[in-house]
């Protein structure tokens, strides 16, 4: 157990389940002004019709990403200082885009190689991390992450994967944060009066109503940020995000300032600039063939 800032950070529960919740990591104030800048950015990108950047390029939202309480976290997490960021941070609002309870994630992975236990993904512990930033109550309300734990160290199927379903049953100021490699569902529901039971999508059309917990009237608003060891788990994924069609879209008309990247080393936050690296393929007529979903790189 590791201790940060007076919070309890237990390791070993991480590794082993694939995710932790992190209680009263951040005060109220934090996740208001954070929830404020993220509408001023979607206000901003509707007015002018642009593009969503991953938000180290967005001035309104860059300093959270290099936040020295979620560094502290990962490393404390990962084992090692030497931490890096890859242009993988991102926001949603509900209203632009899903409608609660309609909209339903399904279940998926975030890692590069997700099914085949073979694949280079599954031979070691995988060093990709991601936070999660839930901008209102969900501590007795829907609309947040539900987990399969274990679900990181193996491929869970049917109705007694089921048994491993837990919703991160968040209040403002807690930060959720998971194995990329683990087996998860967004804009979930839970169970009415135990929270940390999660509905996934099955369980959301199979239960009534009345034993699911409502939606709270507040708009959701998430925000979303990785992290990871410079190793080959990093740079397999580095490649394969190269070749979404998302990435090619965020990353294009992205840009990191130069105030911005001083502002991540004097963190100690190595920064692997994946806009320059999507642009410099284009400019070369070598960029891969775009894939809509998740797609398998060779191995």
């Amino acid at each position: 157990m590791a201790t940060i800032d007076g919070v309890e950070i237990d390791v070993k529960k991480f590794w082993e389940d694939g995710f932790l919740t992190i209680r009263r990591l951040f005060p109220p104030e934090y996740f208001h002004e954070l929830r404020e800048k993220v509408c001023q950015s979607l206000k901003r990108r509707e007015s002018t019709n642009s593009p969503a950047t991953d938000c180290l390029g967005d001035p309104l939202l860059a300093r959270f990403v290099y936040d020295p309480r979620l560094l502290a976290i990962a490393r404390t997490l990962l084992g090692s200082h030497d931490i890096a960021y890859f242009g993988d941070s991102n926001y949603a609002v509900v209203g632009h885009g899903y409608e609660k309870g309609v909209h339903v994630g399904g279940w998926h992975r975030d890692n590069t190689d997700r099914s085949n236990l073979d694949a280079p993904d599954w031979k070691s512990r995988y060093s990709l991390i991601r936070f999660g930033l839930y901008l209102q109550n969900h501590g007795n309300k829907s609309g947040g992450l539900i987990v399969r734990r274990t679900s990181h160290n193996q491929i869970l199927r049917g109705l007694k994967a089921h048994l491993y379903d837990r919703y991160l049953n968040t209040n403002v100021g807690d930060v959720g944060v998971w194995s990329m490699r683990i087996q998860h569902a967004g804009l979930g529901r839970c169970v009415r009066g135990m929270p940390w039971i999660g509905l996934g999508p099955y369980w959301q059309r199979t239960l009534p109503e009345f034993m699911q917990a409502p939606f709270g009237s507040e708009e959701r608003a998430g925000f979303w940020i990785s992290y990871a060891l410079d190793d080959a788990h990093l740079q397999r994924h580095c490649e394969y995000l190269l070749g979404r069609t998302e990435r090619l879209s965020m990353w294009r008309d992205s840009y990191y300032s130069d105030e911005t990247l001083e502002a991540c080393a004097a963190a100690g936050l190595k920064v692997v600039n994946m806009p320059e690296r999507m642009r410099a393929l284009l400019a070369s007529g070598n960029a891969p063939q775009m894939h809509d979903s998740h797609y398998q790189l060779a191995h």
